[in-house]
């Protein structure tokens, strides 16, 4: 498998939000001109844009930017990411109990995982390697 990454966006600045204009908490100015209390500020992670809750309220897979796990993505980016988008570029596996250490033999193809419960496994990382 040789996927292909992109680096993810850098994170906007604002004192606003950039889709609806809500003042974000610490703009007391703003706060006071429209009357109403700020709100927290959070980043889509697909365009890095400085939105509030109300204006980010999916969360989506977006595995060519390295998040294998749902993240937040704003009203604008939605309805633009497809299934190919979500398609996991990793190989993930359930170690199905809690590590402690792990050790990696790349020579070997191996790799060690030390539980809690005192259980030592021997994981086969050639099809990863």
């Amino acid at each position: 498998m040789d996927p292909s990454r992109a680096e993810t966006p850098t994170w906007s600045e604002s004192d606003v939000c950039q889709i609806c204009a809500a003042p974000f908490f610490w703009n007391v100015k703003k706060m006071w001109n429209v009357m109403s209390v700020g709100v927290r500020q959070h980043h889509c992670r697909r365009c890095g844009k400085a939105v509030c809750d109300k204006c980010s309220p999916f969360r989506s897979t977006l595995p060519v930017l390295g998040f294998e796990r749902d993240v937040r993505v704003c009203n604008t980016c939605w309805p633009s990411i497809t299934d190919n988008d979500r398609r996991s570029l990793a190989i993930l596996f359930e170690a199905r109990h809690p590590v402690l250490r792990v050790r990696i033999e790349e020579r070997l193809n191996l790799m060690l995982t030390l539980g809690k419960d005192r259980v030592l496994k021997v994981w086969d990382i050639k099809a990863l390697v």
